[in-house]
């Protein structure tokens, strides 16, 4: 989470200064890391991870 916040924090303090597709590109960035940052804080590390919440079944070895 903090590699998170602090990658987050230096593209926010970048970004003024870059122009045309780096600017595009740091924006993209900005908000891909926010998104992670806000799936972590609500305790969602599945949504961060673009998984699901599921329970193993028993392993039946005659199934494969």
């Amino acid at each position: 989470m903090q590699i998170l916040l602090a990658q987050r924090r230096e593209i926010a303090n970048d970004l003024p200064d870059e122009k045309g597709p780096a600017k595009a590109a740091l924006h993209r960035q900005l908000s891909l890391l926010s998104k992670e940052i806000e799936a972590l804080q609500r305790g969602g590390e599945e949504d961060a991870e673009g998984g699901a919440n599921v329970e193993d079944g028993e392993f039946d070895a005659a199934a494969i």
